[in-house]
């Protein structure tokens, strides 16, 4: 029987070998974290390490628009395809896009 201390060891190893995430095909600069677009304003996702968000459908290569992004407000609206998406704000500075 396995310890605890070697079940949690060996569920780690696991998640790691399933999620690998992309890196980023841009050049330098020319990518912008999520949280910075303005409303109303396309882009595609060229980086995205969150496993939530992964599995909402925000993958790299996606197109998205950003549909409300207020300052003093914690979340944002985005929109992939015809779904309609509420991130917050510190999910959405590590998702990385190249505005179209």
């Amino acid at each position: 029987m396995n310890s605890n201390k070697h079940r949690n060891r060996q569920r780690r190893s696991r998640a790691r070998l399933f999620f690998n995430p992309k890196p980023c095909p841009c050049e330098r600069g020319e990518c912008v974290a999520l949280k910075e677009l303005q409303e109303d304003q396309s882009a595609v996702i060229t980086r995205n390490g969150n496993l939530a968000t992964l599995e909402r459908g925000l993958n790299q290569g996606m197109k998205i628009t950003m549909f409300r992004n207020e300052p003093n407000e914690p979340n944002l609206i985005i929109a992939v395809g015809d779904a309609r998406y509420v991130l917050d704000r510190r999910l959405a500075a590590m998702i990385m896009v190249r505005v179209i």
